[in-house]
């Protein structure tokens, strides 16, 4: 439905609307993630061929944005690119998404130890008020959501490390395992894990106690591959 809709909107407009559509981000953000959805949910399998003309005509993009999605998927590690062969999908298996969630708890660690030094009442006050968001999107079993505010939590500590190159890397893996929950879910009661973590982690960072927030980090590290992995094989 959605493809459906992106394709009768571009048809509508006169070519000067369409060529600003294709630079536009907002375009290439559509498409990447059409194109990443459609891979992680088995349309495209491993080793398969990834051509700007079919997808074109399947998600009704032009060409443009369609390279430029193909790209950021690279980067992303869910295809490869190679000359003279184009685009084809990667393998996702166990091995792909520990490496992907190890990255991010890296990361993590990282801008903790740098910036719980830097830690003030008001940016704390900020990382609570994202916590109760959570708590309220997962009562009210808003997946969507609570994957946004997860994202945000975790994206203000690595922001308050102020290391913005980490940051970039950080946010860029969080779009891969942001699909990966969509299309996977949650296993029961991980969510709510997920908030008592990251009340355990505020805590800690209140009272400055590094040791105790990278354990809260690595614990929640854990939880989630385990939940994750058996998630995945399940599907």
């Amino acid at each position: 439905m959605r493809s459906t809709q992106i394709r009768r909107s571009k048809a509508n407009g006169n070519g000067e609307q369409n060529a600003a559509e294709d630079l536009s981000s907002t375009s290439v953000e559509q498409a990447t993630e059409l194109i990443r959805q459609a891979i992680l949910s088995g349309q495209y399998g491993p080793g398969e061929r990834l051509k700007v003309a079919e997808l074109s005509k399947q998600f009704g993009f032009s060409p443009m944005p369609l390279r430029e999605a193909l790209r950021k998927l690279e980067g992303e590690g869910l295809i490869e690119i190679e000359p003279n062969r184009g685009a084809t999908v990667r393998q996702l298996d166990r091995h792909f998404v520990e490496d992907l969630f190890e990255i991010n708890t890296e990361l993590r660690v990282f801008a903790l130890k740098r910036g719980i030094r830097l830690m003030t009442l008001e940016k704390i006050d900020l990382l609570e008020g994202i916590v109760t968001a959570f708590e309220d999107a997962v009562a009210r079993g808003d997946l969507e959501r609570g994957l946004t505010l997860n994202r945000d939590f975790h994206a203000k500590i690595v922001e308050i490390g102020g290391n913005f190159e980490a940051l970039r890397i950080f946010l860029r893996g969080w779009e891969l395992i942001g699909a990966f929950r969509r299309r996977f879910g949650y296993g029961a009661g991980r969510q709510s894990g997920l908030a008592r973590e990251k009340r355990l982690l505020v805590d800690a960072i209140k009272r400055h106690d590094l040791e105790l927030g990278e354990a809260i980090i690595r614990m929640q590290h854990a939880a989630a591959m385990e939940d994750m992995l058996q998630r995945f094989q399940e599907s």
